[in-house]
């Protein structure tokens, strides 16, 4: 008997693939879950591979939810060989993607999936950092929870009910504090502001072309570029090398500034991240 009631009050083991969703998946699971991340502060999710003993514990768990990373198909084959019950959810699903808008620094601008090159079409899978789609992510893990534990489906539904006020207060204060920007352009290392510069009516400006280090070439035209729209500040991910991002700071005497998209508590993230590019775009 005794046995089990502990079985019936056992957590439900969740896994993830970034430190965001484990914030998302805390809230809205509280007590009764635990969460597993796979890519852990610091590293980097488009280099990222698992670790057999990492598979081995997300193999043991009853619930992962995908985000839209290009490493989770390794993943998700690694899980389908073995022999493990675990349900699969595709937590992003009910988000409309964007295609990666990128500039090539000696030339026109380039956007995936704008009809050219469409076969090497590329979508931002940074979809977290908006409180909107951020709303839509925790509804599914909801749904997802309540589905796979149902005793404590009041729960889950509360817990919901209440992130989604905190995010939606969060969305007004930030389209305030941005409002005065709208239209202006930020520069950051690594594009993986899209969603956030779309729903605040902001445009990002990489320094790296199409994921690789930018070419002399390409980096004395992101400098001129930088100039001409008097940009004083340069973002730039701990994910990646700095170098290129401080040359083009050293150039316009400006600043480097760390923005990082894979904080865990991506509320109090998505504050400092408006904070820090309301703060450069003041400077203009």
């Amino acid at each position: 008997m005794i046995l089990g009631a502990q079985q019936a009050q056992a957590a439900v083991e969740v896994f993830v693939s970034i430190p965001p969703q484990k914030w998302l998946s805390d809230r809205i699971g509280g007590e009764h879950i635990t969460t597993g991340v796979l890519v852990r502060k610091g590293q980097d999710p488009h280099t990222f591979e698992p670790t057999p003993k990492l598979v081995e514990a997300l193999t043991r768990s009853r619930l992962y939810f995908t985000i839209g990373l290009e490493f989770e198909e390794q993943v998700i084959a690694k899980i389908r060989q073995s022999s493990a019950n675990l349900k699969i959810v595709d937590s992003v699903a009910g988000i409309e993607k964007m295609a990666m808008a990128e500039r090539d620094h000696d030339g026109e601008g380039r956007h995936h999936g704008d009809g050219h090159d469409n076969d090497h079409a590329a979508l931002d899978p940074h979809v977290w950092l908006s409180p909107v789609n951020l709303k839509i992510i925790a509804a599914d893990m909801a749904r997802t929870l309540i589905a796979a534990d149902p005793q404590h489906s009041s729960a889950y539904a509360a817990n919901l009910d209440q992130l989604s006020r905190e995010l939606d207060e969060l969305d007004r204060k930030i389209a305030a504090q941005l409002q005065p920007y709208a239209g202006a352009t930020f520069f950051v290392f690594h594009p993986s502001f899209g969603y956030f510069a779309k729903r605040y009516g902001l445009q990002q400006e990489a320094v790296e072309v199409e994921g690789k280090t930018p070419t002399p070439k390409q980096l004395s035209g992101l400098i001129a570029e930088a100039k001409a729209d008097r940009v004083k500040v340069i973002f730039v991910q701990p994910q990646f090398d700095p170098h290129s991002g401080q040359a083009v700071a050293t150039a316009i005497g400006g600043d480097v500034v760390p923005l990082d998209p894979l904080a865990e508590d991506v509320a109090e993230n998505l504050e400092t991240i408006a904070a820090r590019i309301s703060s450069a775009l003041a400077k203009k």
